[in-house]
């Protein structure tokens, strides 16, 4: 009797564990699908000049007011945004196609929305007052612009950057590029990808030990997810509108050059197109040679200041075809590398590139162009060495 007791109550707790998976599942669908409907109807093809606030998941309010699923409201300065209850989300659609989304508890309050008529200032600021938010920042900004999330009296500044900040687990942590991360008292930290930064200690954390103890595995999943489902949305958007933006062929960039009105002009509607493209990455070959195309001829229209901050912008693009391996594509940036060396040589380019980690056909490439300056004290092939210390006489 004991014994059919004891089974009975074992396949009730079998039974009632079944049914909770299968719940929880339910959930979780639910959710995907309402982040599917989200995606699919997001507005981040900088068809206006608003940012937005928009409800994915149960509860939020503006301001205290209630949002209503799915339906976007305008963001303004001083407003202030909070999710609430378990499973919340909630996402800032900024104007130029960054997004950061909120996680159930969470709360921020808007700084700054700030739009130039040309798109060469662009200023976005908020403060993370409560638990967590992920940031993804796809715009193309200038010397005096920036995105800034603020936090415990610290200010994030970051450039087409990833980054997610946890005010409950007290860390910073960037999944791409780097973060600019400044103290009250003026002390300044650069938080790299894959080097959390603990907010409390203003110290780095060894990264077996924020996996193991401070990473919220879940959240990045699900944010990693959201991302290129969205970016996979952006980029068929541009596909589909392709032929509207700038053929750089059939500008004459020499004439274009003698006119100051005319460059300012062209040079704007360069730039508005290059913001659409910023966030591409070599992978989408087409779209990739595009963007160079553009980012080619925004340098030669620019200021001698601006010009230094896209040669920068290009070390993204020449770092991205290096983690991915997409080799191939190195013959696109090759004309604005070759044609800047010297400037390369000022930004300290030769920092930037790992020199070993590139084919030997690639370093080659490289030293028959004369764009480097390496530091032949570190380890490299004997034949290398010889080759850059006769090119660095």
């Amino acid at each position: 009797m004991e014994k059919l007791q004891g089974d009975f109550y074992w396949n009730k707790k079998v039974l009632w564990l079944k049914v909770k998976n299968k719940f929880i599942l339910l959930i979780i669908i639910f959710i995907i699908s309402i982040i599917w409907v989200w995606v699919f109807n997001s507005n981040l093809a900088h068809n206006d000049r608003n940012s937005y606030i928009v409800l994915i998941n149960w509860n939020a309010t503006l301001n205290s007011i209630p949002l209503k699923s799915n339906k976007k409201e305008v963001l303004k300065i001083w407003d202030t945004v909070r999710t609430l209850w378990i499973s919340s989300l909630a996402v800032l659609e900024w104007w130029d196609g960054s997004v950061t989304r909120l996680w159930w508890n969470s709360s921020v309050k808007i700084n700054e929305i700030y739009l130039s008529e040309n798109l060469d200032k662009i200023n976005i600021s908020f403060e993370l007052l409560s638990w967590k938010s992920w940031s993804n920042v796809v715009s193309f900004l200038w010397k005096w612009s920036y995105f800034n999330e603020t936090f415990i009296d610290n200010v994030a500044a970051v450039r087409w950057t990833v980054f997610d900040v946890d005010l409950n687990s007290e860390y910073l942590y960037v999944i791409d590029h780097k973060v600019t991360l400044t103290k009250e008292d003026w002390n300044v930290i650069l938080v790299k990808q894959n080097q959390p930064f603990n907010l409390k200690s203003f110290e780095f954390i060894p990264l077996e030990e924020f996996i193991t103890n401070f990473k919220d595995k879940a959240w990045e999943k699900l944010n990693k997810w959201i991302d290129k489902e969205l970016l996979i949305n952006l980029e068929k958007q541009i596909n589909e509108n392709l032929s509207k933006l700038i053929n750089i062929k059939d500008l004459n960039i020499d004439k274009i050059l003698q006119d100051n009105k005319k460059r300012k002009e062209v040079y704007n509607e360069i730039l508005a197109d290059y913001q659409k493209l910023n966030f591409i990455k070599s992978d989408n070959l087409e779209l990739f040679k595009k963007k160079i195309e553009l980012k080619e001829a925004l340098i030669k229209l620019s200021s001698d200041e601006n010009r230094d901050i896209l040669i920068k912008n290009t070390f993204y693009d020449f770092q991205d075809i290096v983690s991915s391996k997409k080799y191939e594509n190195l013959d696109i940036l090759l004309p604005i590398l070759e044609n800047n060396k010297d400037l390369l040589k000022s930004l300290n380019f030769n920092k930037i590139v790992n020199f070993n980690s590139l084919p030997k056909e690639i370093k080659n490439k490289f030293l028959e162009l004369k764009i480097l300056i390496i530091d032949t004290s570190k380890n490299i092939d004997k034949k290398i060495k010889e080759q850059l210390d006769n090119f660095n006489k």
